[in-house]
């Protein structure tokens, strides 16, 4: 899949700002923020859009969009370049990944005390799935 026109430039602006807030983008902060020429209904379309596509989630249903497994494969695939981010950007996402990965570690750690039966391999899979796939799904 290869997106074009103004999609890619929404795609590419919420991860952008995904990357330096840590939370979803909306349609009004990009129509504020961002010189699109087209009404935040229109935007807001866009987004539903590359949601269906599977590269956008929205965690609450009157919030913003974030990137899915899937949009972060994308674009590290097919939309980034090493001088996207600028080195401050590359930094604080590390730190961001680091802490997820500690935050993970100490959740196994708890799980495997209270359930000293489950196996370290099934926890590892439970996490990837709760932390890339489960995350901000409606209920």
């Amino acid at each position: 899949m290869n997106l074009e026109g103004r999609p890619r430039e929404i795609f590419v602006i919420v991860v952008g700002e995904f990357i330096k807030t840590a939370r979803p983008v909306g349609s009004e902060f990009l129509a504020e923020n961002y010189d699109l020429d087209v009404s935040s209904a229109t935007i807001r379309n866009d987004l539903a859009f590359l949601e269906e596509l599977g590269f956008l989630n929205k965690p609450h249903p009157s919030g913003g969009r974030m990137p899915t497994a899937h949009g972060w494969h994308y674009f590290m695939e097919e939309v980034w370049q090493p001088s996207y981010l600028k080195e401050e950007e590359t930094l604080k996402f590390e730190n961001s990944v680091s802490n997820l990965i500690n935050a993970s570690i100490e959740v196994k750690e708890c799980v495997s005390k209270i359930f000293p039966d489950v196996s370290e391999e099934f926890l590892k899979r439970f996490l990837m799935d709760k932390i890339f796939n489960n995350y901000g799904r409606k209920k």
